[in-house]
C-alpha cells in the first residue's frame, strides 16, 4: 500500500492535463473532472493522514516520506482543495475567466502535494518551481488586469527558486546525500549560514515575509478571489510554512542567531503590513495584507527556538489559513450580488 502515497500527486496532475487537452466549450466536462479529482485527492489524503504509509523508495533511494506533520498539512491541502473547487463551480459560473482555470486548480493540488511528501531536495525543488508557474497561470485567468501581478508573482518566487538551488548546492557539498532525512547540519561554517539563509529567501518568497511580500496584494487585487483564497490564503501557506518548519526543526540545528533572524524579519513584517492594510479601501487588497501579517506572526513562533513558539506558529498556520480563505469566500459572495469590492462603495 505504500504506493499509495503517490496518489494525491498522481490523481490532480493527470486529471488536470486532461482538462488542459479538452476542447475549451466542453465546460460542463471540465467542471466534473475537478469536483472528481479534488474528491479523489481528499479521500487519498484522509486515507494516509489516519494510515500513514511512511515512506516510498525508488532505486534505493528514500523520494517520498510522510510523517505526522507531512500527513497533517497535506489533509489540509485536501480540504482546502475540494472546498475552493466546490465554491468555484458557482463564483467562476458566468464570468470570463480562462478555459485553464479549472486545470490549473488541479495541477496546483497535485504539484503541492508534491512538495509536501518530497524527501529528496532536487525533487522538492522541481515540484516548488513548478508552482510557481501554475501560480502564474491562476493569476492570468483573471484577465487582462491580473497580467502585471502575474509577472510580479513569477519573477519574485522564480528568483528565489535560483537562491534554494544554489543553498541545496551547499547542502550537497556539506553532507554529500540530497535525501532529507539524512543529516542535520549544524551551523559550524559560513556554508551552513549561506545554505540555511538562501532556503530561507525561498521560504519568504512564497508565504509573502518583508521584503519579498508585495506580489500578494497585487495578485489579491486583481486575481479571482478563489484564487486568493487557494493560494496565498492557504496553499502557499500551508507548504511555506512546512518547509520552514522542515529547514528549521529537521535539516539544521537551531541556532540563537537564526531564530533572531526570524524574529526580525517577522516582526518587520506584521508592523509594515499592518500600516499598510490600515490605509486600504480594496477588500481584496486589505485581505491581502492580513495574509502577509499572518505569515510574521508564524515567522516570529519559529523563531522563538521554543517548543511552545513553534506549536503556536503552527497552530497558527491552520488557523490563519482558515480564517484568510474565509474570508476571501466572504468577499466573492459580497462581489458575486454587488459586483464591487471597494470598502466605500459598500454599506
Amino acid at each position: 500500500m505504500n504506493n499509495l502515497i503517490l496518489a494525491p500527486i498522481l490523481v490532480p496532475i493527470v486529471l488536470g492535463t486532461v482538462c488542459f487537452l479538452l476542447p475549451r466549450k466542453i465546460k460542463f466536462v471540465r467542471e466534473s473532472i475537478a469536483v472528481l479529482g479534488t474528491t479523489a485527492t481528499l479521500a487519498v489524503t484522509i486515507w494516509l493522514f489516519l494510515n500513514k504509509p511512511g515512506e516510498w523508495i525508488f532505486s534505493q533511494l528514500t523520494i517520498l516520506r510522510l510523517d505526522n506533520l507531512s500527513g497533517f498539512i497535506l489533509l489540509a491541502l485536501g480540504v482546502f482543495g475540494f472546498l475552493i473547487t466546490l465554491y468555484s463551480l458557482k463564483y467562476v459560473s458566468g464570468k470570463t475567466y480562462s478555459p485553464t482555470y479549472y486545470p490549473s486548480l488541479l495541477l496546483t493540488l497535485g504539484i503541492g502535494s508534491g512538495v509536501i511528501l518530497s524527501n529528496h531536495l532536487l525533487l522538492l525543488l522541481f515540484w516548488w518551481g513548478f508552482l510557481g508557474i501554475t501560480l502564474y497561470l491562476l493569476i492570468l485567468t483573471g484577465g487582462e488586469n491580473a497580467a502585471p501581478s502575474a509577472k510580479k508573482a513569477l519573477i519574485i518566487i522564480g528568483g528565489s527558486d535560483a537562491l534554494i538551488l544554489l543553498g541545496i548546492g551547499f547542502i550537497f557539498t556539506l553532507t554529500g546525500t540530497f535525501e532529507m532525512n539524512k543529516f542535520v547540519i549544524s551551523f559550524t561554517s559560513p556554508l551552513a549560514y549561506a545554505a540555511y539563509i538562501l532556503l530561507l529567501i525561498g521560504v519568504f518568497a512564497k508565504i509573502g515575509l518583508f521584503p519579498l511580500h508585495t506580489w500578494i496584494p497585487d495578485m489579491t487585487e486583481n486575481a479571482p478571489l478563489t484564487v486568493s483564497a487557494f493560494l496565498p490564503g492557504s496553499l502557499d501557506k500551508l507548504i511555506g510554512i512546512y518547509l520552514l518548519a522542515k529547514v528549521s526543526m529537521e535539516l539544521f540545528k537551531a541556532s540563537p542567531a537564526m531564530n533572531l533572524l526570524l524574529l526580525i524579519v517577522g516582526s518587520i513584517t506584521i508592523i509594515v503590513s499592518v500600516m499598510m492594510g490600515l490605509i486600504q479601501n480594496d477588500s481584496r487588497k486589505m485581505i491581502g495584507y492580513l495574509v502577509v501579517v499572518g505569515a510574521g506572526y508564524m515567522a516570529i513562533g519559529f523563531g522563538t527556538g521554543n517548543s511552545v513558539g513553534i506549536a503556536g506558529g503552527l497552530f497558527y498556520m491552520i488557523n490563519s489559513a482558515l480564517w484568510t480563505c474565509c474570508l476571501f469566500l466572504c468577499m466573492g459572495c459580497v462581489e458575486h450580488q454587488t459586483g464591487r469590492t471597494n470598502l466605500k462603495d459598500l454599506g
